[in-house]
C-alpha cells in the first residue's frame, strides 16, 4: 500500500504500478483500498502494510492502529512483523533527499490468523506494537544507536 499521491509523480508512479501497489487515500477511511487488500489476501498474495499509517516525526514506532487486525482477519492472513531502523536518521520527514548511512532490517516471527483472532483487534495491535518496538531496540543496540524510550 502506498499513499495515492505517490502515483501522481511520473517515475515514482510507474514504479508504484510496477510493484502492484495499492493506492490509499490518506486521512480518510479508504474502503476501496481496504477491499483491494482483503481481496489480495484471500487470493493468497502477500501484502506489505505499514500499520502505523505514516513515517513518524521522531523515528519511534507509533502504536499500531487496531483496524490493522481487521484486514488480517477479513483476509484470513497471518503477519510477519518487520522493522526497518536507521531510515529516520538518514531521511527524516521533510528532508528532500536521504543521506548515506546504515539501515538495518529485522523480521519477526510469524503470527497465524488464529493467534490474531484470539488476541482480538486491540490486543493484537498492542502485541504487534510491543514486538516491533522490541525488535527496534535490538537493532539500535546492535548498530550502536541510542534506544528509544517509550512512555505509552
Amino acid at each position: 500500500m502506498a499513499r495515492d499521491t505517490l502515483f501522481d509523480a511520473k517515475a515514482l508512479g510507474v514504479l508504484m504500478k510496477s510493484l502492484n501497489a495499492i493506492a490509499v487515500r490518506r486521512g480518510e477511511s479508504d474502503i476501496v483500498a481496504m477491499k483491494a487488500v482483503v481481496s489480495r489476501l484471500k487470493e493468497g498474495s502477500g501484502v506489505c502494510l505499514y500499520p502505523e499509517g505514516t513515517r513518524t516525526l521522531d523515528g519511534k514506532i507509533a502504536k499500531i492502529k487496531p483496524g490493522f487486525g481487521l484486514l488480517t482477519r477479513r483476509g484470513n492472513a497471518g503477519v510477519v512483523p518487520m522493522v526497518i531502523d536507521g531510515m529516520y536518521e538518514l531521511w527524516p520527514k521533510g528532508q528532500k533527499y536521504p543521506k548515506r548511512g546504515e539501515v538495518n532490517v529485522m523480521l519477526g516471527r510469524y503470527y497465524s490468523p488464529q493467534e490474531i483472532k484470539e488476541a482480538g483487534e486491540e490486543g493484537f495491535a498492542r502485541i504487534l506494537t510491543d514486538k516491533m518496538r522490541s525488535m527496534q531496540a535490538k537493532l539500535r543496540e546492535k548498530s550502536g544507536r541510542e534506544k528509544f524510550v517509550y512512555t505509552d
